[in-house]
């Protein structure tokens, strides 16, 4: 006959106990609200690059445009001329104002952006962000807007 006295009563089973389960939880929950908020502005900084891309195509098809025709002109007379504008996914982007062969005024937008860029073909091209209008062309026609 055996004797219980024998047999290790000390089982173990090598699991986590709550405390240290929550203690997991809450740290990854903390790494996921700092890691958050990262990502997202990464996110908005893509899409603004992607405007300023295509504000600088633009640009280019507009200067291109004014050495063929004298003067500057609206997106669907440059896509008429040259078939090449592309327009990101989700981006606006539009003629503010052209003023002959002087100068012209882009802006584009990204839907889940907040900020709206603006190329100024007077002011050195690409404006900071949070620059409300041109600052130097200010004056001229209307263009137009092509969305993607």
């Amino acid at each position: 006959m055996t004797s219980l006295s024998t047999k290790s009563s000390n089982t173990d089973d090598g699991g986590f106990t709550l405390i240290e389960l929550l203690v997991v939880i809450i740290i990854i929950g903390i790494l996921a609200a700092i890691a958050i908020p990262v990502f997202l502005k990464q996110r908005v900084k893509a899409y603004d690059t992607a405007v300023r891309s295509d504000l600088h195509n633009l640009a280019e098809f507009e200067e291109a445009y004014l050495t063929g025709h004298d003067r500057h002109a609206t997106i669907g007379e440059i896509q008429a001329d040259e078939d090449g504008v592309r327009v990101s996914q989700q981006v606006d982007l539009s003629v503010v104002l052209y003023d002959g062969a002087r100068g012209y005024c882009l802006a584009a937008k990204h839907n889940n952006s907040p900020n709206t860029w603006l190329w100024d073909s007077m002011a050195g091209g690409l404006q900071p962000a949070g620059t409300a209008t041109c600052p130097s062309v200010s004056s001229g026609t209307a263009g137009d807007t092509v969305t993607g």
